[in-house]
């Protein structure tokens, strides 16, 4: 009787810790649930659909004014400027006597920079973490790229990109894949062609991350284009973007290229047509082709070379003035705005955040963000420690 007693005590027992311990797993784990939740991932990116009748009206209203002026309150994106060393100069060093970088922006209203410097070889891995710093001070200015990406296999390429995508960089670029007569050709860490080395396994790493990547390939023909296409057929989730695929290049030639790939983009360097001697076309000679396929194409500065970044910024807004109101909004801003908004928030960024949050006691509260704004949240979180 006494040994039936004990039993009955001792189940009870067993039946008490169990009880006891589930409910600290409920509180351990509906903890961990509750910060796992903390980032909600939202990349429904909506377009200004009434941009488009408001450019309307800056045209009625067109003056005499320098047409950046006259388009002064569309938003436009430069996506493609090396000119990280600019803003590094005029943020370190007293530089009154000469309009350069953030300056320039406002001079011309240009209200987003997808920012770099170097290209293809070890000295960009600097101007990288100058982008992202910068980035850091000027969020609302600078979408931060990087370019210092051995393309070689067994370099640490993949692993590089990687890493930066991680943090938060939202564009990958401008990568040298082959280059024969560009002034930089020779850089270290440049391809033999768009399918060489690490790019293949670069590209699918991209499609993951929703990541643009930006390509550097002279010249645009023959094997380059072979392989260029071989990439954009077997890596079709990746956002491909042909930086100023206009320079030594017709519109007969992209043409094709466009109709096949729906994952190919143009980064149009309108400077070059319109102010470089060594153009052999017009700006209007490319207008049916960016009309043709208005959501894939955008406008670039390449910092201005050969020509200045005042005629590469004119000749941005000389592009727009020429096509159709709803054309005009996509390709100033619209069109790579929605391939940043898209992207969602990285594993990296949610941990950061689950970190500051606890740091700041701010359980409970819950996120709903893309990429950038999980950047944007980190910055601001991030100062809020400092204090």
């Amino acid at each position: 009787m006494k040994k039936k007693v004990l039993d009955s005590q001792f189940k009870w027992y067993l039946l008490y810790l169990s009880a006891y311990f589930g409910f600290i797993a409920g509180i351990v784990f509906g903890g961990m649930n509750q910060v796992s939740d903390v980032v909600i991932s939202d990349t429904n990116y909506v377009a200004d659909t009434d941009m488009a009748e408001v450019l309307e009206k800056m045209r009625e209203d067109k003056g005499e004014e320098p047409l950046h002026e006259v388009y002064r309150d569309l938003p436009v994106i430069d996506v493609h400027s090396h000119s990280v060393d600019d803003v590094h100069r005029s943020e370190t060093r007293n530089m009154d006597h000469t309009n350069s970088g953030i300056d320039v922006w406002e001079k011309y209203g240009i209200d987003k920079t997808v920012l770099f410097g170097d290209v293809s070889e070890p000295s960009a891995v600097w101007t990288d973490r100058l982008s992202w710093r910068y980035y850091q001070v000027y969020p609302d200015l600078i979408y931060p790229s990087f370019a210092g990406v051995p393309l070689e296999k067994g370099e640490g390429g993949l692993e590089r990109v990687k890493e930066n995508l991680e943090q938060g960089y939202l564009a990958v670029g401008e990568l040298y894949v082959a280059s024969t007569h560009s002034p930089s050709a020779n850089v270290l860490w440049k391809g033999k062609h768009p399918y060489w080395g690490e790019l293949p396994e670069i590209y699918q790493l991209l499609a993951s991350y929703h990541a643009p990547v930006l390509l550097h390939i002279d010249p645009p023909e023959g094997v380059n284009i072979n392989y260029l296409k071989a990439a954009l057929r077997k890596n079709l989730d990746t956002i491909f973007i042909f930086a100023h695929a206009n320079v030594y290049n017709s519109p007969d030639n992209l043409e094709p290229l466009l109709a096949e790939f729906d994952n190919l983009y143009i980064d149009f360097f309108a400077g070059f047509t319109k102010y470089n001697s060594k153009s052999s076309h017009k700006l209007t000679d490319f207008v049916p082709l960016i009309e043709k396929y208005p959501d894939r194409f955008f406008l670039g500065s390449d910092s201005g070379v050969e020509i200045g970044i005042d005629k590469a910024y004119q000749a941005m807004y000389e592009v727009i003035d020429r096509l159709t109101p709803q054309t005009a909004v996509r390709v100033a801003y619209q069109n790579y705005e929605q391939i940043i908004e898209n992207q969602p928030p990285t594993e990296t960024q949610k941990r950061t955040i689950k970190e500051l949050v606890r740091e700041l006691s701010l359980e409970g509260k819950t996120y709903r963000l893309n990429k950038r704004k999980a950047n944007e949240l980190i910055f601001s979180l991030q100062n809020q420690v400092k204090r």
